[in-house]
């Protein structure tokens, strides 16, 4: 199979879909990788690399998109590749179409068929394609918030670990999931005062076995998130429901308790957001404020890391590739997991959490 690798599109995306040790796999397999020449230059992969590793580096957009049967990325189309779809193309990477309504209609229109890293889920429950990802979105949510903190960049002056008699700042986390818990372990690290909520107390049991006295662990509710919310330093979302428009459970009311100059990362705003004044941004313009309070929204955070970025998610998606690969999207749709992850093909929605969020027929798959 003719596997093609384009340069990612999306602001100041510097992450690739596959390493050239990834590549080397596909090709002793017998498939073709085609490269779009720089792709992996922003996580420190050369052409050069590609080449060694037995690719095909190809000079376009045009040339990448056209010449592949299976058409392999980190993030969402943009719309400057929408002209390239056609019915007889997979595409695989991190779709996100709950949120985004015109790439679902474009790829409908067009009748592709398409898996979404962020669906596909094993026997066991597990989302492996959406957990390197969220760990590293969890961590960097915290240095992000830090970063805002600071009063050269309009936060109130608060340093996470306090000093001396100075104390640490407040953190609260909103959801114990894989990208809530690093989230964690990285405010803890940092020295600050942690508070976690979230719906599971399985989950915050398992937080506070991890870490003891250092984090406060509360079960979510209204009241809960407000009482939390109340005068904290840092407020950090990671709330998710797979493939479905993230619930708004942060009022703007919420974002008030917080008060002038703190700082809100929302890490659930891939699909959508999590506050009821959440909005994207990207790398080229992160933050904007509402009440005082600086919103950080950027859709694709792990973009700030994208060698560390690259390693771990290529590393988990390359097995699923070799599927698609070695046996085809149909064949491969069979699988449990596989068929988790597909989310449009013959231009009907086969996910129905993400048809329901956007409004939209839903097709059994």
């Amino acid at each position: 199979m003719r596997i093609g690798v384009p340069r990612e599109r999306k602001t100041l995306e510097k992450r690739v879909a596959i390493t050239p040790d990834g590549a080397k796999q596909l090709v002793a397999r017998g498939h073709t990788v085609l490269i779009e020449t720089g792709a992996g230059a922003g996580s420190s992969f050369s052409d050069e690399d590609y080449k060694s590793a037995g690719c095909t580096i190809v000079a376009t957009l045009a040339d990448v998109w056209n010449k592949a049967e299976l058409l392999v990325k980190v993030k969402e189309p943009d719309k400057s590749e929408f002209e390239y779809f056609r019915d007889d193309l997979v595409l695989f990477d991190y779709l996100h179409l709950a949120s985004l309504p015109e790439v679902a209609k474009a790829l409908l229109n067009k009748k592709i068929t398409a898996f979404a890293y962020e669906t596909l889920r094993t026997a066991d429950g597990r989302l492996p394609l959406l957990e390197p990802m969220s760990e590293v979105a969890g961590k960097l949510s915290v240095l992000n918030g830090a970063y805002y903190l600071l009063s050269q960049n309009g936060g109130r002056g608060v340093l996470l670990g306090g000093a001396a008699d100075a104390p640490p700042a407040k953190v609260v986390i909103i959801g114990a999931g894989v990208a809530g818990k690093a989230a964690c372990s990285t405010a803890v690290g940092m020295g600050a005062e942690v508070t976690v909520l979230d719906i599971s107390q399985e989950k915050l049991s398992s937080l506070q076995k991890q870490h003891g006295s250092a984090v406060t662990t509360t079960v979510s509710t209204p009241e809960s998130i407000k009482k939390a919310c109340t005068n904290a330093d840092l407020l950090i979302g990671a709330v998710l429901v797979p493939g479905a428009a993230t619930p708004r459970i942060i009022t703007r009311e919420m974002i008030r308790l917080l008060g002038p100059k703190a700082v809100f990362v929302d890490i659930s705003i891939d699909q959508g957001g999590c506050a009821e004044t959440s909005k994207p941004t990207n790398l080229d313009a992160p933050v904007y404020e509402v009440d005082g309070v600086i919103h950080y929204g950027v859709c694709n955070m792990p973009a700030q890391t994208p060698r560390t970025s690259t390693i771990a998610l290529a590393t988990a998606t390359l097995p699923y590739i070799i599927r698609l690969a070695d046996e085809g999207a149909a064949k491969a749709a069979q699988s449990s997991e596989m068929r988790e992850a597909l989310t449009c093909r013959g231009g009907e929605l086969t996910n129905e959490l993400t048809a329901k969020a956007l409004g939209m027929p839903f097709s059994e798959s």
